[in-house]
């Protein structure tokens, strides 16, 4: 099967080479904002955690002034641009914008356009923000962003990948050079400054370019619509865990070390939970005995807390990540605003 694939993928690797070059030459138009516009992306389809990552960001620049998020808004049933508020779901903006609105409500703006130079002129309009980062936009040459963060997946790097429909490559390894920082994403707990070189030497970095390491911390409390419970304090608890994720490797991991006993429903990533759905999901549960709850993912609730039929036994766990070098990284964030003001 891989040497049938051969041919499509050089195919694939000529047409995304020839619409770099000419987004590189000026025969494809690139729009520069007179605001900060951050993008974070990555060169493999899904999987490497950018919804974690923004989270950091938004963390890391929400005293700085008015940030504006805009995404794509994947899985959502709209069109166009789209703002979030008080009265959005899921399907009008994508569960990734959902989960930016409801963790940082007041404080940022959230909003989907699958044309982002679109999306930022109505929020600039709107809203005015004073920084943008853009989701998921490391092939949306359209806009000219002023600094790209290009995440890498410790267990599945891009270096060791191949493009559409061999690997999951979106665009070539060439494309990695349009970005200031690369982040090594979901590094286990202990990792060794050798292999850190092993791996900084594979990706061939520029001189321009910074490398940062980062893994997933979850909380140690778990959230529902009414209810916070602390982990160590439900601990012998059973848990059936739900997940629509590209890889749900860490928090199964998490759950397993964390809980008396686990059984996993696996969907696949933003997967559209039906009423179907939801009648195994019960079913599931009442066969556990004992003390029992659901538990999810933060991105997977807000796709499923809609169904009020167990809101409340459905829990989240929510996720951030750490940094090995933050206060580097957010020197080079922050360098970047004060130029850019």
């Amino acid at each position: 099967m891989k040497i049938l694939l051969y041919p499509f993928a050089s195919i694939y690797w000529l047409v995304t080479y020839i619409r770099n070059k000419f987004f590189d030459w000026g025969f494809l138009r690139s729009k520069k904002f007179n605001k900060p516009v951050i993008v974070v992306g990555n060169l493999n389809v899904g999987g490497t955690g950018k919804s974690p990552f923004v989270i950091y960001l938004i963390e890391l620049l929400k005293d700085k002034g008015l940030i504006g998020v805009i995404s794509r808004g994947y899985g959502r049933k709209t069109k166009g641009y789209f703002f979030a508020n008080y009265k959005t779901t899921f399907e009008q903006i994508g569960d990734e914008p959902m989960q930016f609105f409801e963790r940082f409500r007041n404080k940022i703006v959230v909003g989907v356009d699958e044309k982002r130079v679109h999306g930022i002129n109505n929020f600039i309009k709107d809203f005015n923000p004073d920084i943008f980062i853009l989701d998921d936009a490391f092939q949306h040459r359209y806009v000219k962003a002023g600094l790209y963060i290009l995440l890498t997946d410790y267990h599945s790097p891009y270096y060791e990948d191949h493009l559409l429909p061999l690997g999951r490559l979106r665009e070539g390894i060439y494309g990695a050079k349009r970005a200031k920082i690369v982040v090594v994403t979901k590094c286990p707990e202990f990792l060794s400054s050798e292999e850190k070189k092993i791996i900084e030497r594979k990706l061939k970095l520029q001189t321009y370019q910074s490398l940062f390491f980062s893994k997933i911390v979850y909380e140690d409390k778990i959230k529902s619509y009414n209810f916070t419970l602390n982990i160590k304090d439900i601990s012998h608890y059973k848990v059936l865990l739900v997940t629509g994720i590209a890889n749900c490797n860490n928090i199964l991991d998490f759950v397993e070390q964390h809980f008396k006993s686990i059984i996993h429903l696996k969907f696949k990533d933003h997967h559209n939970f039906t009423e179907f759905d939801i009648e195994n999901i019960q079913k599931s549960y009442q066969k556990i005995e004992g003390d029992r709850i659901i538990l999810t993912t933060e991105k997977d609730y807000m796709r499923l807390k809609y169904f009020h039929q167990f809101r409340d036994n459905l829990y989240y766990l929510p996720i951030n990540i750490e940094l090995d070098r933050p206060e580097e990284f957010s020197k080079l964030v922050n360098s970047y605003l004060k130029k850019n003001k």
